[in-house]
C-alpha cells in the first residue's frame, strides 16, 4: 500500500494505473507550467475522470517534472516522492520519445471520454487533443484527427528553452518545430513526432532547412548549400551562420540516422 504523497487526506492512495499515470505526463508535456496546478481546469476534469482529487494529479504531474532533468538545469526540480511507475514512464519518455507520446495522448482521450468525466478542459489541451473541432470555452472531448505536430512544437520549445537553436530568437510566434527526416517521409509511428527529429528554428531558417539550402552535421554545426549567393541582402542570413554550432536541446539531441537522411536526401549541397 502507498502512503501519503499524492493527494490523499487519509494516509492511504490507491496506486497510479499506467494509464493515469501517461495522461499525466500528457499534462505536463503538452500545457504550460501555469496550467498543471491543482485549480488547472484540465489538471481538474483529469482528477474527475479517475476518481482522484486534483491535488493528487498536480503531485503527481510535479513528481514527473522532478525527473525531468530540462528543469534541474534551471536549478528547479519537482517533488521527489517519485513511484517506479513515474520512474519506468518518463524512461520509456526519454527513450521511444514519439510512440510514448502517441500512447499518452491516446490515453488522455479515452479518460477524459469516460462516461463518468465531464471532460470539460482548456482550449490550450483541445487544441492538442483535438482537429476541427467546434469553438468554444468548454466542451465534451470528442476523439477526432490529431495535431501531432502542435505537439511535438510544445516539446521542442520545451527541450530548446524557448530559443531558436541556431539564431537565439526567443519570439515564440516566429518558432518552428522543423522535421529533420521530413513529415511525409517518416514512419508516422516512431519518426513523425520523435523529438530528436526535430529542430526548433525560427521561420526563415525552418524554410531554407526545409528546402535543403542549409543543413546540419553529425557534430551539429551549420552547412549553408553552394546554391545560395553573395550578391542578395538576404544571403547574408544564411551564410553567418554557416560553419556555427546550433543550441543543443537540454533533452533529445538531434539523432545521427535522421541528420544522415538530411544530408543525403534533402540538402542541395
Amino acid at each position: 500500500m502507498n502512503w501519503i504523497q499524492e493527494g490523499s487526506n487519509y494516509g492511504k492512495t490507491k496506486k497510479w494505473a499506467r494509464e493515469e499515470t501517461l495522461a499525466a505526463l500528457y499534462l505536463y508535456i503538452s500545457l504550460p507550467s501555469n496550467m498543471v496546478d491543482d485549480t488547472s481546469k484540465d489538471v481538474q476534469a483529469l482528477s474527475e475522470a479517475i476518481g482522484r482529487t486534483a491535488n493528487s494529479v498536480a503531485i503527481k504531474i510535479r513528481n514527473l517534472k522532478s525527473l525531468d532533468k530540462r528543469i534541474r538545469v534551471d536549478g528547479k526540480v519537482g517533488m521527489s516522492h517519485t513511484s517506479k511507475m513515474d520512474r519506468m514512464v518518463w524512461d520509456e519518455y526519454c527513450s521511444a520519445g514519439a510512440e510514448l507520446v502517441d500512447e499518452a495522448k491516446a490515453a488522455t482521450e479515452t479518460l477524459l471520454n469516460h462516461p463518468g468525466s465531464k471532460g470539460l478542459i482548456s482550449d490550450e489541451l483541445k487544441s492538442v487533443l483535438t482537429d476541427g473541432c467546434p469553438e468554444g470555452k468548454e466542451y465534451k472531448v470528442l476523439v477526432s484527427k490529431r495535431s501531432n505536430q502542435t505537439i511535438l512544437r510544445k516539446v521542442l520549445l520545451a527541450n530548446y528553452n524557448s530559443r531558436c537553436c541556431l539564431t537565439g530568437l526567443t519570439n515564440e510566434k516566429l518558432l518552428v518545430a522543423s522535421h529533420i527526416k521530413p513529415w511525409k517521409v517518416a514512419d508516422p509511428k516512431t519518426e513523425r513526432l520523435a523529438p530528436d527529429n526535430g529542430l526548433l528554428l525560427n521561420a526563415l531558417h525552418d524554410k531554407a532547412f526545409d528546402m535543403g539550402l542549409i543543413t546540419i552535421t553529425k557534430d551539429y554545426k551549420i552547412v549553408v548549400s553552394s546554391m545560395i549567393g553573395h550578391e542578395a541582402p538576404e544571403d547574408e542570413y544564411l551564410w553567418r551562420y554557416n560553419g556555427e554550432a546550433i543550441a543543443l536541446p537540454n533533452l533529445f539531441p538531434p539523432r545521427a540516422e535522421f541528420i544522415e537522411y538530411h544530408n543525403d536526401m534533402v540538402f542541395k549541397g
